[in-house]
């Protein structure tokens, strides 16, 4: 059994009420409500074949980043990551962040040509989630540095035979952890609604564009994410440009870089447009409906999910692509 955190810090700013019928909202001791909450399974999504690397190979620039191995790792990581987060009545105590959450508004998964994930958690929990974390099979591993924790699968021995469909982590010669992993991120408060990532060069937050966290669409699942997430986006990234990664997370080791606009990607990968829904949402906390379209670069949509956003961020182009090809319906 997992220790339980002490309960009575949580981050909350709104009436709890709210979130006991609405399945947007997260709750704490609970997933997302698949029953209520638009069907992802269901839906056509894209790269129904992924390139054929293996190990810690992968894409270049802005190409499709891993296998279709690489990218179901990174999946087992998160899902685990949540039902710890749910066992240990925190689910609605982390989000989506950074280049994962620039993937779940952009593209509704990771960014085409990323190689990473990242979620945010306040520093107070770190403590409690390093231990549930340690707890787990032997089939997972963890590494924590200064600001930072690694969840990772345990490492595949290098003399076992691989293809491009293995789940698993390999080693990366001179780190404690190995790749795919998912990168857990800390903040801690600096005020009564402010905070700071902790990082190298922290990133400072305002928490009531956070909380409560919302779910949002990432890959066929459900986590939770800022309420706010372009306001949210904006502390980290100062441009809208698609940038490819200038840092392998699986060989721990800078690259060369591109910086475009998303717009010249169109024909190359699937990008979100939103558009407000017909749907009026009649809600308190200011969010209203928004009809998430996939479009492809002709202009035609692979699916819609309706998500709940801010109004300006419904009618933002940050964070997205502008396809001219595509009229909201």
């Amino acid at each position: 059994m997992y220790p339980r955190p002490i309960l009575n810090k949580r981050i909350i700013f709104s009436n709890p009420i709210y979130s006991n019928f609405d399945p947007y909202l997260v709750l704490p001791d609970r997933g997302p409500d698949l029953k209520s909450l638009p069907d992802l399974s269901s839906m056509q999504w894209p790269y129904s074949t992924r390139p054929n690397f293996t190990r810690r190979s992968t894409g270049k620039y802005f190409d499709l980043k891993l296998s279709q191995g690489q990218y179901n790792s990174f999946k087992k990581l998160l899902n685990e990551f949540q039902r710890v987060m749910i066992a240990l009545n925190l689910q609605d105590q982390w989000f989506l962040s950074a280049g994962s959450l620039i993937g779940s508004m952009r593209n509704q998964d990771m960014i085409p040509w990323d190689d990473d994930a990242d979620v945010c958690v306040h520093v107070r929990y770190r403590t409690v989630i390093q231990s549930a974390l340690r707890n787990l099979s032997y089939e997972f591993g963890t590494a924590s540095q200064d600001v930072r924790d690694k969840l990772f699968l345990n490492p595949l021995d290098e003399r076992v035979d691989v293809n491009s469909d293995t789940i698993g982590s390999f080693r990366i010669p001179g780190c404690t952890w190995s790749w795919p992993f998912l990168d857990i991120l800390y903040f801690q408060s600096t005020g009564s609604h402010m905070a700071k990532e902790l990082a190298s060069e922290p990133i400072y937050l305002d928490l009531t564009k956070i909380f409560p966290v919302t779910y949002r669409p990432f890959g066929g699942h459900w986590y939770p994410a800022p309420r706010s997430p372009i306001h949210v986006l904006q502390a980290y990234y100062k441009n809208h440009d698609c940038v490819s990664a200038y840092y392998s997370h699986a060989l721990e080791h800078s690259i060369a870089s591109e910086s475009v606009e998303c717009e010249s990607l169109l024909n190359k990968h699937p990008f979100v447009a939103r558009c407000p829904s017909p749907t009026a949402s009649n809600r308190i906390d200011g969010l209203q409906f928004c009809d998430e379209y996939l479009v492809d670069g002709n202009g035609k949509p692979l699916h819609k999910i309706r998500t709940l956003l801010p109004p300006d961020e419904i009618n933002s182009l940050k964070f997205t692509a502008l396809n001219e090809k595509f009229v909201c319906y």
